[in-house]
């Protein structure tokens, strides 16, 4: 199979590529938001051998392909061992080399139609980079994707063009830290939990805190895109985007959130306290980082979960529950939210690394024994159909595609959770009851 090579686009439309860094100019308060971003845009077919490839790893911004290949490495060994120090080697020499089927600062396509906007939020130790191949998919379809590069700490790295770096927030593989001595040294940072404060804290309250943070952050780029498609010059643009070339090009009425893992939460959550999100599509989610009160709601918007043959087995059954629970409160008030399984797919099978190295990440089980290449195409098959679907106008419900239907399986509803059974919220399901609470 193909190696370090990226699937062609499978839309109509060829994608263009670039990088931002946006900064709020405006509102009140010192601490202003400011997060760097990909995005990935509808361009003409007839003009894309006009233009390069564009990289996959970040190399604009003031930051280095090689700093980001390496942060990869120690997200997926952890930093300070000699696993680390190998993958760094193995990664720094391939990864900076690698261009996705994106066109380097192309304009976007003269279509009289707008552009469908989407705000792609990664999972933990990823960033705006590491989606490309499901982003790359929607902007095919004629959606202006947005992919931020989150500064709670979940990111692999986020390096800013003032030379600020956010480096990933490492924790205990429990859900219980019990005390300073258990804590990494010089771990987690110091906005997250102070150095001097004693008090031992769980990881369901430090991802509770991140969950809030990406929330609010999803919120500011939908205020940026609203300035965007308004023509405001505050939120910068490359060259062949600015200068009023975005102006009304945003149908903002049609604003939908896709994520991974960490980031099918966010997406979930900003999609039930936002009322300009109208969509949303939800991979592999990672239910354990909401709050009670989420768990138990009714989802605002028409929602597709696809999930892999395997994830979460920190939280397995309590996860369950949860999408049990949204799957029947959304059905009674007569909110489409589908549950579609990815047959032969694992976690790791919706983010790039099985598209790019894929005999590697399925002998060593990090993918799924479905093609790492089809399985996207099915992933990209299911996002677009959902989402034109439901953007499109229809009140009905969504039903997955007749070509796909082989490859897919339906979510069955386990009998006690129409009882509404209780989910043990804020600990991992082979940790102890301490500091539980009970919710359903």
């Amino acid at each position: 199979m193909p190696f370090l090579t990226f699937p062609d686009p499978p839309g109509p439309y060829a994608v263009g590529q670039c990088d931002a860094f946006w900064k709020e100019e405006w509102g009140e308060g010192d601490k202003k938001k400011q997060i760097v971003v990909r995005i990935f845009y509808p361009v003409d077919k007839d003009v894309a051998d006009k233009y390069e490839m564009a990289h996959w790893l970040p190399e604009k911004e003031n930051a280095t392909a090689g700093q980001y290949a390496e942060a990869y490495a120690k997200f997926m060994w952890r930093p300070g061992t000699l696993a680390s120090w190998l993958g760094s080697l193995a990664f720094l020499p391939l990864m900076p080399n690698v261009s996705t089927k994106t066109l380097d600062s192309a304009p976007a396509a003269s279509t009289p139609e707008k552009f469908r906007p989407v705000i792609y939020s990664h999972g933990l130790g990823g960033n705006r980079s590491c989606y490309s191949a499901v982003c790359v998919g929607l902007a095919s379809h004629g959606y202006f994707v947005v992919a931020p590069e989150h500064t709670d700490g979940s990111a692999a790295i986020s390096i800013h063009p003032d030379q600020t770096v956010v480096n990933h927030t490492y924790v205990p593989a429990k859900s219980q830290i019990t005390g300073r001595q258990h804590r990494i040294p010089g771990g987690f940072t110091s906005t997250l939990i102070p150095e001097r404060d004693k008090k031992p804290i769980t990881q369901y309250q430090l991802r509770r805190k991140q969950l809030d943070h990406r929330v609010a952050e999803i919120q500011f780029l939908v205020d940026c895109l609203q300035h965007v498609t308004a023509g405001d010059e505050r939120v910068p643009l490359p060259e062949h985007l600015s200068g009023g070339k975005m102006l009304g090009r945003l149908d903002m009425d049609r604003l939908s959130a896709v994520g991974h893992s960490f980031g099918a939460s966010t997406c979930i959550t900003v999609c039930k306290q936002d009322e300009r999100f109208k969509a949303c599509v939800a991979h592999d989610a990672w239910l354990f980082p909401l709050s009670g009160e989420m768990m138990q709601a009714t989802l605002r918007v028409p929602t597709l979960f696809l999930t892999a043959d395997t994830f979460d087995m920190l939280w397995p059954e309590e996860g369950k529950k949860v999408l049990d629970s949204f799957l029947i409160r959304s059905h009674e008030d007569n909110v489409d939210v589908q549950v579609v399984g990815v047959v032969g797919t694992k976690h790791q099978n919706y983010s790039d690394f099985p598209v790019l190295a894929p005999d590697l990440l399925m002998s060593i089980g990090v993918a799924g024994p479905t093609e790492p290449v089809k399985a996207m195409e099915i992933i990209h098959r299911l996002d677009s159909s959902f989402l034109e679907h439901h953007l499109s106008g229809s009140t009905t419900v969504y039903h997955v595609p007749e070509d796909v239907q082989g490859d897919t399986k339906e979510h069955e509803v386990d009998a006690w959770a129409r009882t509404r059974s209780t989910v043990r919220v804020g600990v991992f399901t082979n940790d102890s009851e301490a500091g539980a609470k009970h919710v359903m």
